[in-house]
């Protein structure tokens, strides 16, 4: 009785991570829900999910190397999408790792996630974004949380695409446009 008690539990938990998952998703997909970007700081987002995640990536044995520029990156986002997006792909590293992982912000508001990704083919590599797609579902993901980043980084005015890295095997970029400074010369001054 308690090993089919602790199975149902397994199953009621997953059932409520894909009904989670398909609300936010189709929340994004929503016309209406548009990520209104406004100037923020990027690497001030990013060290709020890596110290969110920092238990448990250590707890993984996982001690991310990280690379921030000195001073705020400002530039156009949504701070609970980009929290969101940044809460995915952390996820799926934790998930998904050799035990590795590095993140590096350039001050042109450029992200790059790069971890170990044995089996990763260029096939897989390339449907990382699609609904539904999970490199192995035994795992217990649903597909969406990467095709959810996607939405909502395009949603604000940004890039994000996964490629095989030259070291460790997987890269995850996100880009999102900088904060266009005022500060240009009047060409009749």
């Amino acid at each position: 009785a308690e090993k089919y008690l602790a199975y149902i539990g397994e199953r009621a938990e997953a059932m409520r991570r894909l009904t989670e998952e398909l609300f936010c998703y189709s929340v994004v997909l929503s016309p209406d829900s548009e990520p209104e970007p406004a100037p923020g700081d990027l690497r001030a987002a990013l060290e709020r999910s890596l110290a969110g995640f920092y238990p448990a990536l250590t707890e993984r044995g996982i001690t991310p190397e990280v690379a921030l520029p000195d001073g705020p990156v400002i530039c156009l986002l949504n701070e609970d999408a980009v929290s969101r997006v940044f809460g995915n792909v952390l996820s799926n590293a934790l998930r998904y790792s050799a035990g590795d992982l590095s993140v590096r912000l350039t001050p042109e508001g450029a992200v790059e996630f790069e971890n170990s990704a044995p089996g990763l083919d260029e096939v897989q590599v390339g449907r990382l974004f699609d609904r539904f797609f999970t490199v192995e579902a035994a795992r217990g993901g649903t597909g969406l949380g990467l095709a959810i980043a996607a939405k909502a980084i395009q949603g604000m005015g940004g890039t994000i695409q996964a490629r095989n890295g030259p070291e460790r095997g997987l890269v995850i970029e996100i880009t999102l446009p900088k904060e266009e400074s005022g500060d240009a010369e009047d060409p009749d001054h």
